[in-house]
């Protein structure tokens, strides 16, 4: 009740019989922005096990939240954040397919993880804290911007993801849009969503 003794006396029982969480807010932990803020374009080097690494480039247009990833076999996915879908785009049979469901990223906790703050680091020439969380009784370790970009992701000890380079710039609406003339790609038998 500290929080209310400035406030006057029925404006803080207004706010306590709404239910407005003071105390709670003060209470919490910190926690990391998990996406960016702002258009930023980043170049990935990602580590499989039993793989050859392999690079992949990610755009992000904050505002409207989209993500565009860049393959090394030349695929697209295009990721609407805000609206809950993916559109995967296939240059060889110039096709795309949409899909309904965004997939959790490997750099995204679970839903209900708690994170744990740590220490900062510089990963490409930028700024990061690392936030750890258990997931399937492994350590994972994030290091993101205040901006809300992730620039290494370490599991169990091993570097899975790390950002080699970040370019803060607009990102054209244009490039998270399936291209001129694609169709889309035929569900298979059994059903699916084209």
């Amino acid at each position: 009740m500290s929080n209310f003794i400035s406030l006057p006396l029925g404006l803080a029982l207004a706010l306590l019989l709404a239910g407005w969480p003071l105390a709670a807010a003060a209470q919490s932990p910190p926690q990391p922005e998990l996406a960016p803020t702002r258009d930023v374009d980043i170049t990935y080097v990602l580590t499989r096990p039993h793989e050859p690494r392999f690079r992949e480039r990610v755009r992000w247009r904050a505002a409207e939240h989209l993500e565009r990833i860049d393959g090394p076999d030349r695929s697209t996915t295009i990721v609407d954040r805000g609206n809950g879908e993916i559109t995967l785009v296939m240059p060889a049979s110039r096709t795309y397919r949409k899909l309904d469901a965004v997939p959790r990223q490997p750099v995204e906790p679970e839903r209900n993880a708690v994170l744990h703050r740590g220490g900062e680091a510089v990963v490409a020439g930028e700024r990061c804290v690392e936030w750890s969380w258990v997931e399937d009784a492994e350590t994972r370790i994030l290091c993101v911007t205040a901006d809300g970009v992730a620039l290494r992701l370490i599991v169990g000890g091993k570097t899975v993801v790390e950002a080699r380079s970040v370019s803060y710039r607009p990102q054209s609406a244009e490039l998270f849009k399936v291209p001129p003339g694609y169709a889309p790609a035929l569900a298979p038998e059994g059903g699916g969503n084209p």
